[in-house]
């Protein structure tokens, strides 16, 4: 005859379950996340890119506004450019830098690096926070730096918006143009600039993972 399992028994195994999930169901839910954001970040990268085709493909050159190796910047028709690049994306609103309402605001550089986060350049200042923020139609954002200097040929990607959780590396990524030939011009998959905050991904590795 078989004996019953006893209620110290029911419960011990209960107690063992119960600490097994709580260990590993946050880390499957945060791998999830990381998943589905990276998954964002790759069809913005494509409706981005698209874009710079376009625009670029319209002018007859790339314009003025883009990065050669060794940290060559060209940037003197970075105002026209983007005024051309950002008519061809669906814009649902515009948040000027001086407008809060309408934009997450993001960790400084040096509250990344406190945290534990990282940073590729430490000459980059990356002052997203001064951006001027485009919302999609599609719940992204796109960043835009609007004073004249090299910081133009950097610009930012929220994949989600003020979705959440807001962070570099995570839903949150700096782009920046590189001349590819005489006829275009392409985001860099190995960024000049880029923080990641702790835990994050770099954006190399979220759109060819």
């Amino acid at each position: 005859m078989k004996q019953a399992f006893t209620l110290s028994e029911v419960l011990i195994t209960l107690g063992i379950v119960g600490v097994v999930a709580a260990l590993t169901i946050p880390a499957l839910l945060a791998n999830y996340r990381k998943k589905v954001l990276a998954s964002r970040l790759k069809k913005s990268y494509s409706v981005i890119q698209n874009t710079i085709n376009t625009v670029n493909t319209e002018n007859g050159l790339p314009f003025e506004c883009y990065t050669l190796p060794g940290v060559d910047y060209h940037y003197t028709e970075c105002d026209q450019f983007f005024e051309n690049f950002v008519k061809q994306l669906q814009v649902v609103n515009i948040c000027k830098n001086s407008d809060k309402s309408c934009r997450p605001k993001y960790k400084s550089k040096a509250e990344v690096i406190a945290e534990g986060g990282s940073c590729l350049n430490n000459s980059c200042s990356l002052p997203i926070n001064e951006h001027t923020a485009y919302n999609l139609s599609d719940g992204s954002m796109i960043f835009v730096y609007d004073r004249l200097s090299h910081n133009k040929l950097f610009f930012g990607v929220d994949v989600n918006g003020s979705e959440g959780p807001n962070q570099w590396g995570y839903d949150l990524f700096y782009l920046n143009l590189f001349r590819q030939n005489t006829t275009t011009a392409v985001i860099g998959i190995t960024a000049v600039c880029e923080l990641i905050e702790k835990g994050g991904q770099s954006f190399e590795d979220a759109i060819l993972n």
